[in-house]
C-alpha cells in the first residue's frame, strides 16, 4: 500500500519541526507550507491525503485557506485536521467543516492519533 502524504501548514518551525518528524517515522509522507499562499500552491501541486492546518497563519489565516480547500473540486477527496487555540474559533467549525481538530496544548501522541482515525495508518 502506497504511503499517505500529508501537508502540513504551519508558520512556526518550532511547531513543525517534531510532529513532522513523528508523521514520517510512522510512515506518512509529509510536506511543509510556511503559510497558507504556500500551502494552497503545494495543493495544486500534488495530491496530499491529507492537510494539518493551523487555524492562526497570518495574512491569509487557515480558516480562509480551508474555505477555499473545501471550494476546489480538486480537493473534495481532502481530508482536513485542524489545530486550534485552547478556546475559542467554535463557531468557525460549523461554518467550515473539518475532519478532526486539535486544540493547544495537543500531545504528538494526540496528532498521529487523530490522523490515524482520519486517514488509517501509512
Amino acid at each position: 500500500m502506497a504511503k499517505k502524504r500529508i501537508l502540513f501548514i504551519d508558520n512556526r518551525p518550532e511547531h513543525v519541526r517534531q510532529p513532522v518528524l513523528r508523521l514520517q517515522l510512522a510512515g506518512y509522507r509529509v510536506d511543509e507550507a510556511p503559510s497558507g499562499e504556500a500551502g494552497l500552491k503545494a495543493l495544486g501541486s500534488r495530491r496530499y491525503d491529507l492537510l494539518i492546518l493551523d487555524s492562526e497563519l497570518p495574512n491569509e489565516d487557515g480558516w480562509d485557506v480551508l474555505k477555499a480547500v473545501r471550494k476546489d473540486p480538486e480537493q473534495k477527496h481532502l481530508k482536513v485536521v485542524v489545530l486550534m487555540a485552547p478556546k475559542g474559533e467554535t463557531a468557525q467549525l460549523v461554518l467550515v467543516p473539518v475532519d478532526a481538530e486539535l486544540r493547544r496544548p495537543f500531545t504528538l501522541r494526540e496528532l498521529i492519533g487523530a490522523v490515524e482515525r482520519v486517514i488509517g495508518q501509512a
